[in-house]
Order: C-alpha cells, then sequence, then structure tokens
C-alpha cells in the first residue's frame, strides 16, 4: 500500500494547516463590535495551528526512517501538504488579521482600501507558494544541506509570529511593517539565494548550541505560556520571530563563498 505509518505525520501537518483556516474563518464570522481581545484569541489560535503542522512536519522524516518508509509518496504527499499548511492557510489568517484585527494608520476612513489591502497581502503567501511549487516540479533541485530560497515553513511561521507576537502592540505602524514583512517574504521564497538546512547537513558546534536553544526556547514558552499559563502566551510567538528573522537576514552566512558559487551555476538558467 502506497500510504504507509509515517504518512500520518504528514496527515497532522495538513490538519494544522486546516484548523488555521477554520479558526481564521469563524473570526471573520465574529461581530462587528466584538471585543479586540476575543478577535486577538481567534488570531492566536489561528496561528496556533501553524504551529501544529510544523511540529508534525518536523518529525515526519523522523518517523520515515525509523520505519524504514521512506518513498516517493511520501515525498510528494509532504510537499503538497507544505502548500496547503504553509502557503493556503496562512493567506486565511491574513485575510481576517487584516480586516478584523489590524488596523493601518491611515485606512480608518478608507475602508475600501484597507479591505484592498487585505485581499493583496492575503494573496501573496499562497500566488508565490504556488509558483514555487510549480517551479521545483518542473526543475528539481536538491543541494545537501540547503534551501533554495528562503523556506516556505519558516515563511508561515514568520507570518503567523508577527501577527501574534507583542511587537504588534508597539506601535499602530507595525500593521504596515507587516505588509512589508509578507511582500519581502514572496520575494524570498522564488529568489535563488541559498539557506542553510537541516536536511543533510553535519552541523558546526556554535549552530548545534544555537539550534538546542531555539528549540528549547520555543518548546518551553508554548509549555508555560500556552498550555500551563504561566507566561505570557505570546511569548512563544516572540521567540519564534525572533529566531526566523535571525534565519532571514543570517540563514546565508554560514554558506561557503565556493557553496553560492556553485549553487548560482546550478540555477543559473531558473528565470529564463
Amino acid at each position: 500500500m502506497f500510504f504507509k505509518t509515517k504518512d500520518l505525520m504528514t496527515v497532522g501537518n495538513i490538519s494544522g494547516g486546516i484548523a488555521t483556516i477554520l479558526v481564521a474563518m469563524e473570526g471573520m464570522s465574529l461581530p462587528p463590535d466584538a471585543p479586540r481581545d476575543l478577535v486577538a484569541s481567534y488570531v492566536f489560535w489561528s496561528g496556533f495551528g501553524i504551529l501544529v503542522a510544523y511540529f508534525f512536519d518536523a518529525f515526519d522524516g523522523v518517523v520515515a526512517r525509523a520505519l524504514n518508509q521512506v518513498n516517493q509518496f511520501g515525498a510528494e504527499f509532504d510537499n503538497v501538504a507544505d502548500l496547503v499548511a504553509y502557503s493556503v492557510a496562512p493567506s486565511f489568517l491574513l485575510y481576517f488579521a487584516y480586516r478584523r484585527y489590524v488596523a493601518l494608520p491611515g485606512l480608518a476612513e478608507l475602508p475600501a482600501v484597507q479591505f484592498a489591502v487585505a485581499v493583496l497581502v492575503a494573496l501573496i503567501p499562497t500566488l508565490f507558494g504556488c509558483i514555487r511549487f510549480a517551479r521545483f516540479n518542473v526543475r528539481r533541485l536538491d543541494v545537501p544541506a540547503l534551501f533554495i530560497g528562503f523556506p516556505r515553513p519558516a515563511s508561515a511561521l514568520l507570518i503567523v509570529a508577527l501577527l501574534n507576537s507583542h511587537l504588534m502592540s508597539v506601535s499602530p505602524w507595525m500593521g504596515w511593517i507587516g505588509v512589508a514583512m509578507v511582500a519581502l517574504l514572496g520575494f524570498m521564497n522564488l529568489s535563488l539565494v541559498p539557506f542553510i538546512s537541516h536536511h543533510h547537513r553535519v552541523w558546526s558546534w556554535y549552530l548545534k548550541v544555537v539550534l538546542n536553544f531555539v528549540w528549547f526556547s520555543v518548546a518551553a514558552s508554548v509549555v508555560l505560556g500556552v498550555f500551563l499559563d504561566w507566561l505570557p502566551r505570546n511569548l512563544a510567538f516572540d521567540w519564534v520571530l525572533f529566531w526566523l528573522c535571525c534565519y532571514l537576514f543570517m540563514g546565508w552566512t554560514d554558506i561557503s563563498t565556493e557553496t553560492r558559487r556553485r549553487v548560482a551555476v546550478l540555477t543559473g538558467d531558473w528565470n529564463e
């Protein structure tokens, strides 16, 4: 049978993305005068669905190798699941957030413009994610220990982290910064810039330390903030935002000049 036990992890990935979509849709049905804290709660739990999706996504390869169930179907299934969880689902969350939660300075008296911004910003993850999906199906290029272009899971997590971080309450202009960030991530998805990957990578000692602290800080914040309510529940998203911003702006610095030159040769005709 082509469907194996390890594919249940991918089902979990898709389910997390669907949960994000459904919670965002429920949030859109709230009355116009709903308290902001209630709307924020829907934004939070919608974003948390993508954290759940990533949890399953992170372990599907581990389970597949442990059960010796690595196959081509699993690879394709995982790729489609990523499209749902990290491209389509964030679009629903972005539309909901920019329609009901994020106030954009200068547009308070221009609801039609705010609606247009919400539509355009929601279009970006799905549009650019589908282009990336199609491009890699036509011309698959697997470079050990590297992603070509900013990976979709990191983009989705960065989007939901920004929407749910404490930074969103620092200034009303953070809404516009979010628009710029989503646009940047869309273009970085399609860029040919290499980023370090966990696949087949031999980690240097300092990156092992950093990676372990990443997992610990996020996991501890989820347990203590979301499940035990001992810390602010949005703290987990603050950590995700911090670490992924480091990855976005510094994730290529551990790649040698020779490796970047080799990737440039391999991808030289991709934009023709």
